[in-house]
């Protein structure tokens, strides 16, 4: 069947229902003509304006809009308080239209089941104390106490609100103390463990799955968000990672969303995307909108209109409340000097009525018990007429008034009786604090703090506190936030707190609340939280514990900003006032370990977890200062169990450079990962996931990370990123990379020490020492400079030199197994075959896998007639590498030397097969030198002749004709090798290097 088409007289109806906002109307219809393809298609419309400017309005006829260009459509608003809830209502209106979402479904009846479950868990009864802590027991600070905090520092500073932050919205939230033990021994499985601790990761994937599914059926999908500004900060991270980043999936491209607040979309979230949304700001109605929305509303009195219109100053909300009364003459309207509210109410003629009216506007927001609170007793069974009123929004059995509304009602009672005002709001007060009673007679020791509906309750009854008696309640409440709300209350719920200030300040016309509130909000750094904090200690007063408690904070804090002395001038006094203060004595920890005082530091961080086993902070610096000491199986475990209690990405990162340190690169490989998952954007990361790469030798992936480190502003990485680039034998970009980085940091021995390894590779031998003899002078015992430097001398014949390097190198680092054997090769060279032996064994000793060293003490062994041991080494390090060149050639020359030449044709033909397979493992000059012995050691004296020929147009260095020469001599000795033959190839190859003989000349 067609589908049925309006009539004209139904569109004009509709049109003449909705007045005004054309423009805003029509881009977002055309939008829908305009395929997701096309680079003029919009993805996300923000329409913005004051309260009262009509936005909810718009919002239904965008819906409207929307269905007509048959699109699913949802609409949430401030009602919900959490993603998963707004997940599940944009599920419950897609079924509503025959679109259900099946899976996601099932997996939010078993979120919720869990959850229960875990509700049920977190109502159990608490362990008693023991006998040495009988008494009353203290707070702790529970997993909450962190995963509110956002991302400072270590990622665990409590009291940061949005810093520095890339948390998840909900993750905190769902933390609470002994929370992940209760879980485990409650539910069925990890996987419902996380499901509760982190349904984010869980429900958005399953999510979106099954909203892609339905948008392949459906021509368009649109999303409403209502009343963002209440919303957003607890959306912002969400809708974006779905909308633009991907982390959870991808939102089909036909999906449109609209997001509708007061003021503009938070930066800190949205800066990057500003050009993908479209813009709908919203001012008051124009005169002509204003007159044609009175006209289809039957006012047309040309005296009643001019009323009107100075009135409300064309206000949408307002224009249409006494539009719809209908007014015929100006007294109608009422005296123009008042209020439009003032003038609602004058129609209210029964006074029971008029009086629930104004008390019912003190909450904040309604149901039938919040209101019969507010109301007298006669009034209590108006609740069904309230929820009628044009200005009273109504939803899911909750009910609030339009902000401009509500504001107008309670600036009248107000100034009309400050008395009647204190009196309803401390009745409203006592009544939430009486539900609050009701639930904890249900609950064990600090579990309130995790239950949503006490703390709903704890805060509706905080603002009417505030409300009534300002100045003496914002003292009481910030001791409380002090002394419990950051240790207990999740992220979105602080939000929350702190709008309330914000609220209760402008509502009760008190300036300090108020100013509470903005500068709680407005915290974006460090330093702003450092500033509060100092504020809080003025406002706490003589309240001891509250003062420790901020001292502790503050000290955490300055800890985090590296203000060494303040910190610990905090931590000190906070102790003195309270030993027992944990957050002092992790403040004090953080002190001693960033001044790597170890142990005074481990004594501090012992005391803190003693105190409280569930604070993360103390146990992942703890763990810090373990893997520092190199004590790797304690600081993982501290570190596990941090993060446990909180997937800290820092704490991650950390527990990733334990294992880096333990060489378990591929567990360290999985913890960057996990870190990158929690906090993408944190550069940090990146930088130190290069280094783990480039230790596996997997250079084209550390070197985006450190691009990406870099794009981050990690300037640090470049330094990974020359490095990385230098072993992909990109010489010139490593070169180019080190040039801008020594710009501006020409002491930087580390990149100088890069950049002069990328110049020997290249043969640039004289700029190349330059840059290592820099590198040393600005750090005499910098290893990899040494080691490098005496590779450079010992290429250009300067073995002298080159031995002094490495005398210096092990001398810095006894310990260094890579030092040692460049020395052990040396000294062999130089004829001294025990002092060489004595190296090599030392190396392997150190690293039993180390090629070099393995390749080398199987040369010193072959040279000293221990055969034996010789295969030993080689068997050894064939097993480890067959591809390696340089154990090809060992392994030939032993064979040749054990067997003779014809046992060894094989060898030698497999090397040069693979020397033309992996050839980038040696340089040119290598390759041209190599060839001469393999193929005078298979009689081609031919083709070993030619390639004498053709090696000084490599422009080889000493080092190389050198290695050609000795080898020769080798061969010489071998029973049945042609004595002539080699004697004829050595004689060209001495002259050319007597002309190589090391000197400024060889420096090329």
């Amino acid at each position: 069947m067609a589908e049925r088409r309006p009539t004209i007289r139904e569109l004009i109806r509709q049109r003449r229902r909705f007045v005004g906002r054309r423009q805003e109307l029509a881009a977002f219809r055309e939008n829908f003509a305009v395929p997701p393809e096309d680079a003029a298609h919009h993805f996300l419309f923000h329409v913005r304006g004051d309260a009262g400017v009509g936005k909810t309005t718009l919002l239904r006829q965008l819906e409207n809009t929307a269905r007509e260009h048959r699109a699913l459509t949802a609409s949430v608003d401030e009602s919900v308080n959490s993603v998963p809830e707004v997940m599940a209502a944009i599920s419950a209106q897609f079924a509503h239209q025959g679109h259900p979402l099946k899976s996601f479904d099932k997996l939010l009846a078993t979120y919720r089941q869990r959850r229960h479950e875990a509700d049920s868990a977190a109502q159990q009864p608490a362990p008693q104390p023991s006998e040495e802590a009988a008494g009353e027991p203290r707070p702790s600070a529970s997993s909450a106490f962190v995963a509110r905090a956002g991302l400072i520092g270590l990622g665990m500073v409590p009291g940061v609100g949005a810093l520095a932050g890339a948390a998840e919205p909900d993750r905190g939230a769902q933390a609470a103390d002994r929370a992940r033990a209760k879980l485990s021994a409650r539910l069925r499985s990890h996987d419902d463990v996380d499901l509760v601790m982190s349904p984010l990761d869980a429900l958005t994937p399953a999510f979106l799955k099954d909203v892609g599914e339905v948008a392949a059926s459906v021509p368009w999908m649109a999303w409403f968000f209502d009343t963002y500004e209440r919303t957003g900060p607890l959306l912002d991270l969400w809708l974006r990672d779905v909308m633009f980043e991907g982390r959870y999936g991808s939102l089909p491209a036909n999906a449109v969303v609209t997001l509708a607040g007061q003021g503009t979309l938070a930066p800190r979230c949205w800066a990057d995307y500003a050009d993908l949304v479209a813009d709908l700001p919203l001012v008051p109605f124009t005169e002509t909108e204003a007159r044609q929305l009175l006209t289809a509303k039957g006012v047309v009195d040309e005296q009643v209109v001019e009323v009107v219109l100075r009135l409300t100053g064309g206000l949408p909300v307002l224009v249409s409340m006494l539009a719809e009364a209908r007014p015929t003459t100006p007294e109608a309207v009422g005296d123009p000097s008042g209020t439009a509210v003032e003038r609602f109410l004058k129609w209210v003629s029964d006074e029971t009525h008029r009086s629930a009216a104004l008390a019912a506007a003190l909450p904040r927001s309604l149901d039938e018990d919040v209101f019969a609170a507010a109301v007298e007793d006669e009034a209590a069974d108006l609740y069904g007429w309230l929820r009628s009123l044009p200005f009273v929004a109504d939803g899911s059995g909750r009910c609030g008034y339009h902000q401009v509304v509500r504001t107008a009602m309670l600036r009248l009672q107000r100034n009309q009786s400050p008395q009647a005002w204190c009196a309803r709001h401390l009745r409203l007060a006592e009544a939430f604090a009486r539900w609050q009673r009701q639930i904890e007679e249900t609950l064990e020791g600090d579990e309130k703090w995790e239950h949503e509906r006490w703390l709903d309750y704890r805060l509706e009854e905080a603002y009417h506190r505030l409300c009534a008696t300002p100045e003496e309640a914002l003292r009481e409440e910030l001791r409380a936030y002090v002394c419990a709300y950051i240790d207990y209350t999740s992220p979105s719920w602080d939000h929350r707190w702190r709008q309330m200030l914000v609220e209760a300040g402008r509502d009760s016309g008190s300036g300090s609340v108020a100013a509470w509130g903005d500068r709680l909000l407005a915290e974006s750094t460090r330093s702003d939280l450092a500033g509060n904090v100092t504020r809080l200690l003025d406002e706490v007063g003589s309240d001891e514990r509250a003062v420790s408690m901020a001292l502790g904070l503050r000290g955490m804090v300055r800890a985090d900003m590296n203000e060494l002395e303040g910190a610990l001038a905090d931590a000190e006094r906070a102790l003195e006032l309270d030993a027992d203060c944990v957050r002092a004595l992790a403040a004090r920890g953080s002190v001693y370990l960033d001044r790597d005082l170890y142990e005074q530091a481990l004594e501090s961080f012992d005391r803190a977890v003693t105190l409280d086993p569930d604070f993360p902070w103390p146990l992942a610096r703890r763990g810090e200062t373990y893997r520092l000491l190199r004590r790797y199986e304690e600081s993982l475990a501290d570190l596990d169990r941090s993060f446990d209690l909180h997937e800290s990405a820092w704490t991650v990162g950390t527990r990733a450079q334990v294992h880096h340190a333990m060489e378990d690169y591929e567990k360290a490989l999985a913890d960057f990962g996990r870190a990158v998952e929690i906090t993408p954007e944190w550069s940090w990361i990146y930088a130190e996931r290069a280094r783990t790469y480039r230790f596996l030798g997997r250079h084209e992936e550390a070197l985006a990370d450190c691009d990406r480190a870099l794009e981050l502003g990690a300037d640090y990485a470049v330094f990974g990123r020359v490095h990385a680039l230098r072993n992909l034998d990109r010489y010139e970009e490593a070169i180019e990379a080190a040039d801008w980085c020594l710009a501006s940091h020409p002491e930087d021995q580390a990149v100088l020490a890069e950049r002069g390894e990328a110049y020997r590779m290249m043969d640039r031998f004289q700029e190349a020492l330059a840059d290592f003899g820099r590198a040393i002078e600005i750090e005499p015992s910098y290893v990899f400079a040494l080691v490098c430097r005496g590779q450079t001398h010992e290429h250009i014949g300067l073995l002298g030199e080159a031995l002094a390097d490495f005398d210096a190198a092990a001398s810095a680092s006894p310990d260094n197994a890579w030092a040692l054997a460049n020395r052990g090769a040396l000294r062999l060279r130089l004829g001294d075959g025990e002092a060489a032996l004595a190296d090599l064994d030392r190396a392997l000793g150190l690293r039993p896998d180390s090629l070099l060293a393995l390749e080398c003490r199987a040369r010193c062994h072959r040279q000293a007639g221990r055969y034996a041991e010789a295969a030993t080494d080689i068997e050894r390090a064939t097993a480890l590498d067959g591809q390696d060149l340089d154990i090809a050639f060992e392994h030939a020359m032993l064979v040749s030397r054990t067997a003779g030449l014809l046992e060894a044709r094989g060898l030698w033909t497999a090397f040069e097969a693979l020397l033309e397979e992996h050839d980038s493992q040696w340089d040119a000059q290598a390759r041209a030198a190599a060839p001469i012995v393999s193929r005078a050691a298979l009689g081609d004296g031919a083709g070993a002749a030619r390639l004498v020929a053709e090696l000084p147009a490599t422009r080889p260095y000493w080092q190389i004709v050198d290695i050609a020469i000795r080898s020769l001599d080798e061969l010489a000795r071998i029973p049945g090798a042609d004595a002539a033959l080699l004697a004829t190839l050595r004689a060209p190859l001495a002259e050319l290097r007597a002309a190589l003989e090391p000197g400024p000349a060889a420096l090329g």
